[in-house]
């Protein structure tokens, strides 16, 4: 089994009061995450691997592949993302908990939908008549 993602928020919310990695834009930063040699299906890499991008560069790094964004700029994120997580002093993040939600019993269900007034039965108005009939 993989082991999860970890998270770490407040580096996150650290990257968005940084300005951007690429043009120096400020107010405007978000995190993106470094995904060069992550291989998962639509899974994103640690928090730590994040680094602050306005959301111009943010859209075009989307935008194309990857590895040729960064080449472009001439810039390695991975250097960039780690001098970023070692001044904010991170600890690695943890795993997100997930919730456990407890089934609500049918019955409750039912009642719910009875006390909202739902009918098996509906009626239509057609050439002046109304009508019942079952759905």
């Amino acid at each position: 089994m993989a082991k999860p993602r970890l998270h770490d928020d407040g580096f996150l919310r650290y990257l968005s009061t940084l300005p951007c990695c690429i043009c120096g834009k400020e107010g405007e930063t978000q995190a993106c995450h470094v995904k060069i040699g992550h291989f998962g299906m639509a899974k994103k890499p640690d928090d730590k691997f994040c680094v602050g991008m306005c959301w111009r560069h943010h859209a075009e790094q989307h935008g194309m592949r990857e590895a040729a964004f960064w080449h472009k700029y001439s810039l390695d994120p991975f250097a960039i993302a780690a001098q970023l997580y070692s001044e904010f002093g991170g600890t690695g993040g943890a795993p997100k908990i997930k919730r456990e939600r407890k089934p609500r019993p049918k019955k409750a269900v039912r009642a719910k939908i009875a006390s909202r007034g739902f009918d098996k039965t509906k009626t239509r108005k057609m050439n002046g008549r109304v009508e019942d009939r079952k759905i």
